[in-house]
């Protein structure tokens, strides 16, 4: 009888609005610090009633060589420190030969789309240079990046709006888990551009009312929230097989147990609750664990009305009113793409030092969320399994389930 292929973590990279790394990453959010500010080009468009943002600092990527850095937009700059920081953790200083790479964004850098769009209005095509050609290709990162890293294995990007990360992370799972790859580097990146914040304030999804106190902005399954605040960064994971790690003697952060995603087909806007359910349920199948058996669910949970409740309900449904549940948006703002390996890379440091993070201005619970046991304060307790969701627009779903390594 064949024995399953486990997958486990063993490296992990971040660019976030806290800066460059894992650990800038992990001590903003444990320290409750904001990220969010005001965004000038916000400042001057009265009809977009949500004016902030939440942004990565300026970051030195002089040490990446000047040839590849030429064709990187800021999104394929994330991901390249990102990725050479999961690379450093999982112990290699160079990609190993066959690596794949799983990772995608929710659009490609829309800056430098507005620049070439001057060129075309001014019918002057002929200063497109190679270099911003190879910036807004779709896969933009994932081949610059890829270049760059000389990474010679399967580079594959799924782009699937805010379930990206997330998704490609299942993807790299169910890739290993077949044995197509044996080691993977997966998640998502994005860059903000008030295109972001714009097109959500036109679907009437985004925070207006805390303008003038931006890291009180984005409140999950609070009764006084208005929509989310668009952020930006990059997160990777290095995965690979149990025995790969094993073999070679890397550290494993944790196992991916389960994998799960379903696809709304009644609103491009909002998933239902039978929807998620169904995609939660499936991936606690996958992992071949009950429902109790959670420590966490890590809530994609945006700040959106009609989101909040419908994830919250299908929670209910799935786990019953005493799960542990939070959402991570209140710290980060939604990074759209990248906010699935960012949060998950957050499931991981909650899993090493038994922690749980709190919902971020979660003050007044919405009385429609259902009622479950929401995290408010930092919890210090035992944590084995965590339960990872990332919903998109166009009802793309994903859930992952998490657990320490045994």
């Amino acid at each position: 009888m064949n024995i399953p292929t486990k997958v486990v973590i063993t490296g992990a990279g971040a660019t976030s609005p806290y800066g460059a790394g894992v650990t800038a990453l992990w001590e903003g959010l444990k320290s409750g610090r904001g990220c969010m500010h005001p965004v000038e080009a916000l400042q001057s468009l009265p009809m977009v009633k949500t004016k902030v943002a939440a942004t990565v600092p300026d970051i030195d990527y002089s040490y990446i060589p000047r040839r590849d850095r030429r064709s990187m937009s800021r999104m394929a700059l994330y991901a390249y420190a990102a990725a050479k920081e999961a690379l450093l953790q999982a112990g290699y200083e160079k990609a190993p030969q066959g690596l794949g790479f799983f990772m995608g964004s929710t659009l490609n850098s829309i800056s430098k789309w507005m620049e070439i769009t001057g060129y075309c209005h001014g019918n002057h095509l002929e200063l497109v240079k190679t270099s911003d050609f190879l910036q807004i290709m779709n896969h933009s990162p994932l081949a610059t990046v890829s270049q760059a890293l000389k990474i010679n294995g399967p580079c594959v990007g799924a782009s699937d709006a805010c379930a990206t990360g997330l998704m490609n992370i299942g993807l790299a799972y169910l890739a290993v888990k077949a044995g197509f790859v044996k080691q993977a580097l997966c998640g998502g990146t994005e860059e903000y551009h008030p295109m972001f914040s714009a097109c959500f304030d036109i679907m009437q999804a985004t925070s207006y009312n805390f303008n003038d106190k931006p890291n009180e902005a984005c409140r999950p399954f609070d009764a006084n929230r208005t929509g989310l605040v668009a952020s930006e960064g990059c997160g990777l994971l290095f995965v690979e097989s149990e025995e790969s790690a094993k073999a070679r003697g890397a550290k494993i952060l944790a196992e991916i147990i389960g994998f799960s995603s379903n696809t709304e087909t009644e609103n491009m806007a909002y998933p239902s609750a039978q929807t998620l359910r169904e995609c939660m349920q499936n991936a606690l199948a996958d992992a071949h664990i009950e429902p109790q058996a959670v420590d966490l669910l890590n809530a994609h949970a945006t700040g959106t009305i009609i989101g909040d409740i419908a994830e919250s309900q299908a929670a209910q449904t799935v786990f019953g009113s005493g799960v542990k549940i939070n959402s991570l948006k209140g710290h980060l703002g939604h990074s759209m793409g990248a906010s699935g390996g960012l949060e998950t890379i957050a499931c991981l440091k909650m899993l090493e030092e038994g922690v749980l993070l709190p919902t971020q201005n979660l003050e007044k619970l919405d009385e429609r969320c259902a009622p479950l046991s929401y995290v408010r304060t930092q919890e210090q307790r035992p944590v084995n399994i965590i339960v990872k969701n990332s919903f998109a627009i166009g009802g793309n779903n994903c859930t992952a389930v998490l657990r320490s390594p045994l």
